[in-house]
């Protein structure tokens, strides 16, 4: 089992670590929160991000980027590009949005963390519906609810060592030990090979 757990673990967060690495930035699979994006991109879409130089976007570019007066990540488009100085500024909308976002003269370049490669619709669902205190919760059932049924499933049935040992044990003609006491095996006639 502590096998199986560090396995998942190394395979989601190796990963993880290989995507950051070919996708050129920290965040390269993101969940979309809001119907800001919307027709585009809906709320629970999967998205891949890819790092670029900020040269290189351009105008109805998809960005993303941290937000210059917070700490969320934000997925809007770009409507205007400006130049201050040695720094690139975007100016940028949500394609649902009824104006372009509040920040003057635009998001900086060094917000920027890449630009939509690719979705997958509504499977980040899951992802939004487990965050929180409600998901935590939620997990926690989960797996209280899976030792309890591991403890009383592995009350019914017989080890699978002490059910090999019975039948490796048991001399020719003697009847089945109790874990296969009415099956079909005891009512057919048993053969048993030499070793």
């Amino acid at each position: 089992m502590a096998i199986l757990v560090a396995l998942v673990f190394l395979i989601t967060y190796g990963g993880m670590a290989v995507a950051r690495i070919a996708m050129n930035t920290e965040s390269p699979v993101m969940v979309v929160p809001s119907t800001s994006m919307v027709p585009t991109l809906n709320v629970g879409d999967i998205v891949f991000v890819k790092g670029v130089d900020p040269n290189t976007i351009t105008i109805r570019t998809i960005i993303i980027f941290r937000s210059p007066s917070g700490s969320i990540d934000i997925i809007h488009r770009v409507i205007g590009i400006t130049k201050v100085g040695n720094r690139l500024y975007f100016e940028t909308q949500g394609d649902h949005n009824p104006g372009p976002d509040p920040w003057v003269p635009g998001v900086p370049e060094e917000n920027v963390k890449g630009v939509l490669v690719g979705k997958i619709p509504y499977i980040g669902y899951v992802t939004l519906a487990l965050s929180g205190t409600v998901g935590y919760a939620v997990i926690a059932f989960l797996v209280l609810l899976m030792i309890v049924f591991e403890y009383y499933d592995s009350r019914k049935k017989p080890s699978r060592t002490t059910a090999l040992a019975a039948i490796i044990s048991k001399p020719v003609g003697a009847p089945w030990p109790v874990p296969f006491e009415g099956s079909c095996r005891q009512k057919s006639s048993l053969y048993r090979l030499p070793l």
